[in-house]
């Protein structure tokens, strides 16, 4: 019989078995302990827990179905592991069966209105001034480049957190990734 405790990661509460739960708090404090600013620390780890809390709900699907090591390695093996820690395993950039991992935001960084032509050139890899200037171009034939781009700003959503800003661009949500995208944003400043 193993001990189980319930967490909240990601805002979301799950039963762990406490082995696993102990493996795991030792891999997010690794990361954790890294940084030096705070805020950054804690920006970076929010994104990091609703990555772990996405493949834990698409794992065990029921509410109580316990989290267990094999899930906890599963976890570490997808998101990716501390630089020089002996103790995890090689990371791996292939994502779950089933998990897309490009998706369609709009790009809060480089909008001029509401981030739709910029998250549009995101997805499809091609530059803003292209899909910008077509949207003018359908405006100036109708008005179907308004209700288009109204539609669009109306249903999709704006890309706030790391996690989200890498799956616009098509870049596997593993540590290493949100890790490097928080260095560069700070760097930029």
């Amino acid at each position: 019989m193993k001990k189980v405790v319930t967490v909240n990661i990601g805002g979301f509460c799950f039963t762990i078995e406490e082995e696993a739960h102990t493996k795991l708090s030792r891999y997010l404090d690794t990361y954790k302990s890294s940084f030096a600013d705070k805020k950054e620390a804690d920006e970076v780890m929010e994104d990091i827990e609703s990555r772990i809390a996405e493949i834990f709900r698409e794992q065990r699907p029921l509410p109580h179905q316990v989290v267990d090591m094999a899930l906890v390695d599963k976890v570490i093996l997808i998101m990716g592991t501390p630089e020089g820690a002996a103790t995890f395993e090689k990371a791996t950039t292939e994502p779950l069966s089933g998990h897309r991992l490009k998706r369609l935001y709009r790009d809060p960084d480089h909008q001029v209105f509401g981030g739709v032509c910029s998250g549009l050139s995101a997805y499809f890899g091609i530059d803003m001034i292209i899909v910008r200037v077509l949207f003018i171009a359908a405006l100036f034939f109708g008005s179907f480049g308004f209700w288009v781009y109204i539609i669009l700003w109306a249903v999709t959503p704006k890309a706030l957190t790391i996690a989200q800003k890498l799956e616009m661009q098509g870049d596997p949500v593993t540590i290493e990734n949100i890790w490097n995208y928080a260095k560069n944003k700070t760097t930029k400043k």
